[in-house]
């Protein structure tokens, strides 16, 4: 067996060993394409005027398209090449494209979180107008490129041995020959973004969060209030409604021992029963109008407060889109510092050991894909356009 099918071998082995993880991976770059799709195509044929609200949505979408084609693409390739990835500059593409779309989602969350906050917390105050929300997404754009740029030069093809099968294969990861002060300032200038976006995210949504809660904790006691004051005035309106049919019985009775008498007003001479029924028709009738005004009273629910609560369920969807993406990118950062503190990391590692930790790495793409059921589960809007599109389309 010569030295080239012996590295394939050992790579085949290496792939081998990781066929779980790709097929994860697959499922991503399937799911993610399909409904980052979807959602582009909603909204650039069926709804095209979309409220404010959903003004960053198809952005979002494009981004997690991006992110998640390039990402799970590159994660893929280097499943299946674990010692023969030999292209420099395909791993140079990958690695630059992959930090950068990532970098995008978090900078364009942190413009959304800020929007959020200035809606719900700050609703008297200046708000983002169109202008300021696309020069916020050009900013994260051009920063996160900007960003992702030193990948292209501290990643790389790069020589790596077997001491078991004195082998030497090749494979995507951190150039050995970089410097070590550009490389761990890269990575003091990449964990201080991290922070201070991560930071950002918590601090805003938590005040977002208190506010929410804190409004529908009063509208409650407002509605209980409404309801129990309704439910006293119509107790009292029927009391009153039952007094005149009362004085008309007694009235009745009274008149029926001298049928003649009659009472005068003005110049008309009119019989008793008709002026008391005239009477008590009023009566009722002014009752029953006032029943339908009590009835008509408590708006539970007014123009106002059907947008504010719009505007709560969008920040809400926004705020589970965080915690997602919080939640799958953590393991990332801990592994990253990690593989920043020892160049050997990986190499130390048994296969299910690594198997593990590489599903966690690349479980922030993850966030990419689960975008797109989050808005179909919480935007019925959104959830009636894909029915008519796909009804359309089959």
């Amino acid at each position: 067996m010569n030295s080239s099918s012996t590295v394939s071998d050992w790579n085949r082995d290496l792939a081998t060993q990781l066929i779980p993880n790709s097929i994860f991976l697959v499922m991503y770059l399937f799911l993610g394409i399909i409904g980052n799709s979807l959602v582009i195509a909603v909204y650039r044929f069926r709804m095209k005027q979309q409220s404010e609200d959903r003004y960053f949505i198809p952005v979002l979408a494009v981004c997690d398209l991006t992110a998640c084609t390039v990402c799970a693409s590159m994660a893929i390739a280097l499943n299946m090449m674990q010692a023969k990835f030999t292209c420099n500059i395909l791993c140079k593409f990958l690695w630059y494209f992959a930090a950068s779309t990532t970098f995008m989602s978090i900078l364009l969350l942190t413009v959304i979180a800020i929007n959020r906050y200035l809606k719900v917390c700050r609703p008297f105050g200046k708000q983002m107008s169109t202008f300021t929300k696309r020069a916020a997404l050009l900013f994260a754009f051009c920063f996160s490129f900007l960003l992702g740029a030193p990948s292209a030069f501290l990643y790389g093809s790069v020589e790596f041995s077997s001491p078991d099968m004195n082998l030497t294969g090749r494979r995507c990861s951190k150039l050995k020959d970089v410097s070590k002060i550009a490389s761990l300032a890269y990575s003091v200038l990449i964990a201080v973004v991290l922070l201070s976006a991560v930071s950002i995210l918590i601090v805003l949504y938590g005040k977002i969060g208190c506010t929410i809660f804190t409004h529908f904790k009063h509208r409650n006691k407002e509605i209980k209030a409404m309801i129990q004051t309704t439910s006293t005035s119509d107790s009292r309106s029927q009391e009153v409604a039952a007094t005149p049919s009362t004085n008309q019985e007694t009235m009745k009775q009274e008149t029926s021992s001298d049928p003649h008498q009659n009472i005068v007003i003005g110049n008309n001479d009119l019989p008793a029963e008709d002026c008391t029924i005239g009477t008590d028709s009023k009566l009722l009738n002014r009752d029953t109008d006032s029943r339908n005004e009590n009835k008509k009273t408590p708006k539970l629910f007014t123009s106002e407060e059907l947008n504010r609560s719009i505007m709560y369920k969008f920040t809400l969807m926004f705020m589970i889109i965080t915690i997602i993406f919080l939640i799958c990118f953590i393991p990332k950062i801990f592994l990253m510092a990690m593989e920043g503190r020892d160049s050997q990391f990986w190499e130390k590692l048994s296969s299910s050991e690594r198997a593990g930790l590489l599903f966690l790495y690349r479980l922030y793409i993850l966030n990419n894909v689960v975008n797109p059921f989050i808005y179909a589960f919480m935007d019925m809007k959104f959830q009636k356009e894909v029915k008519k599109l796909l009804k359309r389309k089959l």
